[in-house]
């Protein structure tokens, strides 16, 4: 592991020496200058981690040096010595960002502890950097794949809302995405450094749901030894991705109105209300309208919800994204298993983009996963491909005239095929399709399919 860097500035010879042999002896790599305009040029050339200067020097002061170095490197740390202390002069240093401020004469396990507590909380500070940036590249907008007219819609929604404040609604079918969606909107935003965090709302009881979402106090309920922080309480200044949201019970439905109303939450047990800054972004697959009408779900919720709507394409109506997906899920994989595979052959392909996804972008992936493994030569082929796959195109082929080449036009055809089989009935066509009744409503609206 590198060792820290250290730049020491002090004008007093024996001071400079001492300070520097100490350091050299804890393991740091350290050098040293005797003035104020010698520690910038120095700081210029080098990304120190930390810098120990004087208040006193000769031309540039410690407390200028100080705020130079803030404006230039605000990412390298500064401790400041000096034998001339008073309130006024170690409060202005702490104002300016010294990390701390030490008055001589001092002993040397006291300069020991100071530098290393310095250091690691720079080290600590320098992980989280890394792990936002990281972050932020994985949830980019490149990492949503797609070219298609659908996709670009949203990618401009994405970028239009992304620094507001206001509560996000993304619908969409199982494993479209909607996950990936508000992961970029937050990645993307200036709330990027706070914390996301996600809570699938179906796969908690309505009690268990609440003491996720708000926190508990001590002895709130049987086993509540202490107290605990929610999830709109921990990640007070980011975002909280709520989804299944349309799976809530009517008196969470309620609670939860009154914080997005309020902005405020009120853990279980208590009786206190706390403040939070949180920007909600909800999801659900299933049809919030269809349930306000029958009561199952607040019409003030969905409006206070739906402030600004993303509807995310199924994958049967972006087909023209499967190339670009499928190429992307292979780079993932082949790399992550050390793999050196590096197309997908024209039958496989062609055999992908036949396929009608039930499961969306997510069965997509697991299907390239699972052939990258299986696969032994340089490209994807068809033997690697799942016998599910492989199995729903041996149905008996759609006649078409000469001129309908386009995949659009055999799907057109398909989708009239099934509807004349089932003799109109749009449930069984669904079904059969592997699709929503949603989604085939508005693909017979962009094919202009009358049944």
């Amino acid at each position: 592991m590198k060792p820290s860097q250290i730049l020491i500035v002090e004008d007093d010879r024996k001071m400079r020496l001492a300070l520097r042999e100490i350091m050299t002896k804890e393991g740091y790599s350290v050098d040293t200058v005797e003035t104020g305009e010698a520690a910038l040029g120095r700081v210029e050339e080098t990304s120190y981690d930390l810098v120990i200067t004087d208040l006193k020097l000769p031309g540039i002061d410690g407390m200028s040096l100080l705020k130079a170095i803030r404006k230039s490197r605000p990412d390298t740390s500064v401790v400041i010595i000096t034998a001339y202390a008073t309130v006024d002069t170690a409060v202005e240093a702490m104002r300016e960002g010294a990390e701390d401020y030490i008055s001589k004469p001092f002993n040397l396990d006291e300069i020991r502890i100071i530098v290393k507590k310095v250091l690691e909380k720079k080290a600590l500070l320098d992980d989280n950097r890394l792990l936002r940036n990281q972050l932020k590249k994985k949830y980019s907008y490149d990492n949503v794949v797609g070219n298609s007219e659908a996709m670009i819609e949203v990618y401009k929604t994405i970028d239009k809302v992304k620094d507001a404040k206001a509560t996000v609604l993304i619908l969409g079918e199982t494993g479209t995405g909607k996950e990936l969606v508000a992961r970029a909107i937050h990645y993307n935003s200036t709330r990027s450094g706070e914390p996301f965090l996600p809570v699938n709302c179906a796969a908690l009881t309505e009690s268990l749901l609440e003491s996720e979402l708000f926190g508990y106090v001590k002895g709130a309920f049987t086993g509540a030894l202490k107290d605990k922080l929610g999830v709109f309480e921990t990640a007070d200044g980011g975002t909280v991705f709520l989804d299944e949201i349309g799976d809530i019970s009517p008196r969470l439905q309620q609670v939860l109105l009154r914080v997005l109303e309020n902005g405020e939450i009120q853990p279980v047990g208590s009786t206190a209300r706390k403040k939070v800054d949180v920007r909600v972004v909800a999801a659900t697959n299933k049809n919030l309208e269809e349930l306000m009408k029958t009561s199952l779900f607040r019409a003030d919720l969905y409006y206070r919800l739906n402030v600004i709507s993303l509807r995310l394409p199924s994958l049967l109506e972006r087909k023209e994204d499967i190339p670009a997906l499928a190429n992307h899920f292979l780079r993932k994989y082949s790399a992550e298993n050390n793999k050196t595979i590096t197309g997908i052959s024209k039958e496989a392909l062609q055999m992908l983009e036949g396929y009608n996804w039930p499961g969306n972008v997510r069965e997509l992936e697991n299907v390239i996963e699972r052939a990258t493994l299986l696969e032994t030569t340089d490209e994807i082929t068809v033997d690697s491909l799942s016998e599910k796959i492989r199995s729903s195109l041996n149905r008996s082929p759609v006649v078409l005239e000469e001129d309908l080449r386009t995949l659009e036009e055999v799907g057109r055809a398909y989708i009239i095929e099934v509807l004349e089989k089932t003799g109109g009935n749009k449930v069984k066509t669904s079904e059969i399709l592997g699709i929503n009744r949603t989604s085939l409503w508005r693909m017979m609206q962009r094919l202009k399919i009358v049944a």
